[in-house]
This record gives C-alpha cells, structure tokens and sequence, in this order.
C-alpha cells in the first residue's frame, strides 16, 4: 500500500538531539510493543527491531509481546484500551490501522482516533509465492493454470495488506480460487510449504527465506517495480499492469499519552532509522526505513483509510 510519508521533518528531527532523559518520567521501567499478529510473522520481525533499536536509543528494556486475531484487532484493541503512559505501544500496519474499520462492524477500536503515531518504521512489498509442484514461475503461468482449474489460496492476514493484494490480483487476473485466510504467516506457510494450498501472498520478510531455500516458487512482488534485493523476481505489474499493493509498518501509542513520550519516543526511532546499519538490515528484509514526524504518520493512515475504504467498497470485498 504505497504511499509515501512526508518526510520533509526528516532531516531536522535527525539533526536534533533525543530529548532528555533527565526529565524523569519514561522510560523508567521495560516497555511493551504489542505486535497484532503471530510470532514468525512480518510484523512481529519488525516489532522486534523496533523494541531492540529503542532499547539501543533508550537505554531500557523494550519487549515485544503477541496478541493476535481477528485480523490484528485484538492487540489494536488492546493497546487502544491500555493507559496513555507510554509503557504500551503499538506496531501498526496497513490492516489495523486503515483497513480493519471498513470490513469489521465493531473491530473494538478506531485506527485513527484511538492512537498517538509516534513515526513509521519501514514499508515493504508483499509475494505472491506458489508450490514448486505446479511448474510455474511467473504471473503469467498462475492466471493460466487458475484459468484452467480452481486453485487454493492463502493469506496472512484477513483485512490485510496480504488479503488485498490476493484479492487484487484474482480480480485483475479474471481467475476464481478457493480461498484461505490465516491468522499470520507460520500457519499459511504450514499449508503452502506441503502443497495444501496451491499459492499464497505474504509479506516479503516472512517468505522470502523459503524463496531462497527452494521450498517455494516466487511469482512475484507486489511493489511496482522489482526489489533490488532479489531483481530476478518480477513484478506483478510486468503481467498485470497497474497492480501495486505494499505493506507498511509503524509505532504507535495510546491516545491522550502525553506528547513529551511521544517526543522521545519519535527523536529516539528516527535517528535510530537514520543510521546505515538499520537501512542495510531493513534492506535485507526487503524494507525501506521511513523515519518521519507523528503528524506525517497521521496524514499517511487518513490517506490509506480513504484509499483502501474506496478500494473496498468498489470491489465489494467483505469477511466470510
């Protein structure tokens, strides 16, 4: 889901020193990210670089902590309900933050009005992977064999950016499946790596490993133009084009948390995502650092809520 931040605050929030810690008051005792999916999974990587480059910045103990289902609900909701004191925190993504609100009646939470951003962290493409036995290596030889018999597909995420960037791709594609939606990446993986499901999109962090083992075929990234980390997989786009659909990925705290945590907490990521080694660990994992002021972050969840909601609406996606 491709939009980019503003970034013009970039370079004087890295110019500018992290706010004191003299102040007293956070962080003085370990602090809980929640990530809203399963362990092994995109979100749950990068929460953990999130809390180990805090933890760096900070000098206290971030932990991460999973709390999954219903498409990332019950870990939104759970640090939309928790004290605005900056010992919980949250690792959004595209689902929980600007798609959830328009395929949930009640998701328990309002992606926009219950929470503090503090700044984006990364922003990636998905892959759409399938099982080596189906002899096929690129978009074009998938459309034709699910043109020719009905496939199973998979997802990570229902609501998510891995769900509509399958969804996207049947559509365009003109094909029909059976489709499977997950509650994060290990349980896909565990029906696509045995062939139980025919292809599936993930996260390019998540599957990637399994790409290079062998284990799995790429059909291609969901980004406009290829990764430069891996330029033998194609783009979609090259087969249908048009199609993008990217996943983004960043910090947030609870409502009404006072803005000198929000201060620091923002201060401390950004110079922490400006430096070499988080682009080039970020760069492995297929992502780009997004460093930027919480009002960026804001204006970028508005703009995904529309876009996706629009999305939504006109291809008349909805929960089975």
């Amino acid at each position: 889901m491709r939009r980019r931040p503003l970034l013009a605050a970039l370079g004087a929030g890295l110019a500018s020193p992290l706010p004191a810690r003299a102040q007293g008051r956070w962080p003085e005792r370990p602090v809980r990210i929640i990530a809203p999916f399963p362990p092994g999974g995109t979100v749950d990587i990068f929460a953990r670089l999130t809390a180990a480059w805090l933890q760096e910045a900070l000098g206290q103990g971030f932990v991460v902590e999973n709390r999954s289902g219903a498409g990332g609900n019950i870990g939104a909701a759970a640090v939309a309900r928790a004290q605005p004191d900056g010992y919980t925190l949250l690792l959004g993504s595209p689902g929980t933050q600007a798609i959830n609100a328009h395929l949930y009646p009640n998701p328990g939470y309002d992606g926009i009005a219950d929470f503090a951003p503090i700044s984006l962290v990364t922003e990636v493409p998905n892959l759409v992977a399938a099982h080596p036995s189906l002899g096929i290596g690129d978009a074009a030889g998938l459309i034709a064999l699910a043109k020719q018999r009905r496939l199973a597909y998979g997802e990570t995420s229902i609501g998510g950016s891995t769900h509509l960037a399958a969804e996207l791709f049947r559509m365009q594609a003109g094909i029909e499946g059976d489709h499977v939606s997950y509650r994060g990446s290990t349980p896909m993986l565990g029906d696509l790596l045995p062939g139980r499901i025919a292809w599936g999109v993930d996260n390019l962090p998540s599957i990637l490993p399994h790409i290079r083992a062998g284990t799995l075929t790429a059909i291609g990234v969901t980004s406009r133009q290829r990764w430069s980390g891996a330029p033998e997989i194609p783009a979609i786009a090259e087969t249908l084009p048009g199609y993008e659909v990217t996943a983004w990925f960043g910090l947030l705290a609870p409502r009404e948390t006072p803005p000198a945590i929000i201060a620091t907490a923002n201060a401390a990521l950004v110079r922490m995502l400006g430096t070499p080694e988080a682009a080039r660990r970020l760069a492995e994992l297929g992502g780009t650092p997004l460093p930027g002021t919480p009002e960026a972050y804001r204006a970028h969840i508005l703009a995904e809520h529309r876009k996706w909601g629009e999305v939504i609406r006109q291809a008349g996606i909805r929960l089975e």
